[in-house]
């Protein structure tokens, strides 16, 4: 019996030393980032017991080339979970190859935005994932500002430098990557195209810093360009807006996870905190010439070195995270607050169990689909390049 045992324990063993291992450098910007990837390896591994997967988390330095070890640039893996603003850096370095076609969904069950964001000109390097891009939000009884196009209608509905104390824009101004995506959104609104907006990210354009700093103007004192609350986590302008303070919050779609999580976890009934069905948002504008939405698209990237065996383990994984289902145990964690993350599959966002826990993603949708999505050789080093100047330029408010 106790031979038996043995030669169980050894065959268990030896099983174990044959799975297959796939590494993946997941975007970890999300909210719970952690539960997602412990779900994610459960529930794969449970149905494709003769793989192993191994998570590279790069949590700390995703975009910095200054900080080599935890770089995206520098990693190695099987598949990178990839923003839009790499994939020309990637491609040109020789680090990624094309998908196998079954690992490539339909091009109409996709937002056209994240085909875009995984394409350089007609070749399709990506599997889109997420997308993401800045709104502005509001109470949906505030009908001043559902209806504001341009920065000077934003600024006229909030009252300007002379708004209210409590009353103002709630929005991250601090940091390298905040700063630079700021300013392009800004140059895309300003100039339109990408061709016009590209002239203007070698040397900080005047007019483009002069409607930033309007936007601080916008803000509280001791907001928006608080260091401590850029590396609060999670972050606090959601949560304070969730509580009353501040008429309009900027930030991604996932900063409702912010808002929500405040009212449903540390809210009383007294407290009054905005529930899902208070909330409303508009396309944000960061200029007076028009509303050019520009979107990021976080798309899975196949390492060049990946062989064939590692290709079929690659696509049983595109497989189970594009499934419905594994997407909406991230977008509606039981328990919690919907995380409010911009799914590449366009079905979600006419699912009536995504749209009871969620109500703004039709509309979320509709201000996302058409937006740019821009991808250049060194565009995150120049934005981070700009957003440092920025950040040591523009006023406290």
């Amino acid at each position: 019996m106790r031979a038996c045992l043995i030669c169980i324990i050894a065959l268990t063993s030896c099983e174990a030393q044959q799975r297959r291992h796939l590494k993946i450098v997941m975007y970890p910007f999300i909210p719970e980032y952690k539960t997602v990837l412990y779900d994610l390896k459960t529930g794969f591994e449970q149905k494709h017991k003769e793989i192993e997967l191994l998570f590279v988390d790069l949590s700390s330095n995703y975009y910095s080339a200054g900080s080599p070890n935890d770089y995206i640039g520098n990693a190695k893996a099987d598949i990178y979970e990839l923003d839009s603003v790499f994939l020309q850096d990637f491609v040109r370095a020789g680090k990624v190859q094309t998908w196998p076609p079954a690992a490539l969904a339909p091009e109409n069950e996709l937002l056209k935005n994240a085909i875009r964001g995984a394409r350089i000109g007609s070749v399709q390097y990506g599997v889109p994932h997420w997308v993401c891009g800045n709104f502005l939000f509001f109470r949906a009884s505030d009908t001043a500002l559902s209806r504001v196009k341009t920065l000077s209608q934003l600024d006229q509905a909030l009252g300007g430098s002379n708004h209210p104390r409590g009353k103002a824009l709630m929005t991250d101004l601090k940091g390298k990557s905040t700063l630079g995506e700021f300013y392009l959104e800004t140059a895309f609104d300003h100039y339109a195209t990408w061709s016009a907006v590209s002239q203007h990210l070698d040397v900080i354009d005047p007019s483009l810093q002069q409607d930033l700093v309007h936007l601080t103007h916008l803000c509280d004192a001791g907001y928006c360009r608080n260091q401590s609350y850029h590396d609060s986590k999670p972050g606090i302008y959601g949560r304070q807006f969730a509580r009353g303070n501040g008429r309009a919050l900027v930030g991604y779609s996932e900063t409702l996870h912010q808002v929500l999580s405040e009212a449903n976890d540390a809210c009383s009934p007294e407290d009054k905190c905005l529930a899902d069905k208070d909330i409303d948002v508009v396309e944000f504008p960061t200029d007076d010439s028009g509303l050019h939405q520009i979107s990021w698209v976080d798309s899975y990237v196949l390492d060049k070195d990946c062989n064939s065996d590692c290709k079929s383990d690659a696509t049983a994984f595109i497989d189970y995270i594009s499934s419905d289902d594994v997407y909406k145990q991230i977008l509606l964690r039981t328990g919690s607050a919907p995380t409010y993350l911009l799914p590449a599959k366009a079905s979600l966002y006419a699912d009536n169990e995504v749209d009871a826990a969620a109500h703004l993603y039709p509309k979320l949708r509709s201000i996302i689909e058409t937006a740019d999505a821009p991808s250049d050789i060194g565009l995150n080093e120049k934005l981070r390049a700009i957003g440092k100047t920025l950040d040591s330029q523009l006023p406290q408010p």
